[in-house]
Formats: C-alpha cells, sequence, structure tokens
C-alpha cells in the first residue's frame, strides 16, 4: 500500500505557501493532537502531520522532497523519503498543544515551530555559543600551560 505524500497529510497542493502550509498545519495538528484527541490513531496521525510540516515547512528539505515527489508521482509513486525522518526529541516543547493554538503574532501572521525562533532566542543562543567557545579556549590554553 501506498503512503500518501506530505501534501496529502497537510491537505494542500504543491503550490501552497509557506504561511498555507502553517495554517494547515496548524488545523490538523489542533486535531489530531494527543493532549486534546485521546483516539487510538491520534499520536499517529499527529507524528505524522508534525512530519509533514517539518519537511514542507523548511525550503531545502521541501525542494528536495519536490524533486523527488515529482519523479515518484509519475509512477504511482510514494514517496520513500520519510525513511530517513524521526521525530525529534523534544517535539513537545515545539508542538505542544497550547504553542501551537498560539502560532499568531500581532500582525495576526502565523509564526512558531521548529523553523522559527525569535530574536532573543537567536540572540540567546550565540551568546551561549561564544561563551561556550570562549571557556573552551581558556582550558586549552591552561591545559597548554600546566602541562610545560
Amino acid at each position: 500500500m501506498l503512503s500518501p505524500s506530505y501534501y496529502d497529510i497537510l491537505q494542500i497542493d504543491q503550490e501552497a505557501s509557506c504561511d498555507e502550509i502553517k495554517k494547515s498545519f496548524r488545523i490538523l495538528a489542533l486535531k489530531y493532537h494527543p493532549d486534546k484527541n485521546k483516539s487510538a490513531e491520534s499520536k499517529e496521525k499527529f507524528l505524522k502531520i508534525v512530519e509533514a510540516y517539518e519537511v514542507l515547512s523548511d525550503e531545502s528539505s521541501r525542494k528536495k522532497y519536490d524533486l523527488m515527489f515529482l519523479r515518484e508521482k509519475g509512477g504511482e509513486g510514494v514517496y520513500n523519503f520519510r525513511a530517513n525522518w524521526t521525530p525529534p526529541a523534544d517535539y513537545t516543547q515545539y508542538y505542544s498543544y497550547n504553542e501551537i493554538k498560539n502560532w499568531y503574532n500581532k500582525n495576526n501572521e502565523f509564526t512558531g515551530g521548529m523553523w522559527d525562533i525569535g530574536e532573543k532566542a537567536n540572540n540567546g543562543m550565540w551568546k551561549t555559543t561564544l561563551i561556550l567557545f570562549g571557556s573552551l579556549a581558556v582550558v586549552s590554553l591552561l591545559i597548554i600551560v600546566l602541562s610545560r
């Protein structure tokens, strides 16, 4: 049996914009989120929705998927693309029910998800990276000085 494409899972067409992908994801994720939908298949369905969203919302992985999708589509194909995807260990942090519900900013535009971190978090990650590399340099110098 053939698996549905990521476009089918998100119920969008292949020309969908990023906003359309996020909107469809949000609607489906809220509907099938395991915190709200207690049916037996809801977690599996939710993870397929997250998988489709992560691939299609990232421009480079969407291009790779589209190339394969077009190649396979001629032969009624699907889509062996998913073999390499595993859910992130902290998907419940990014895709918690409350986070998904709040994926609108002040301009009523979609935000949120793995590929959309705020400027404050981005600056914090850079600062942390610089501190770690600085600490590594200091430890390296100490090792060199003490080994002489």
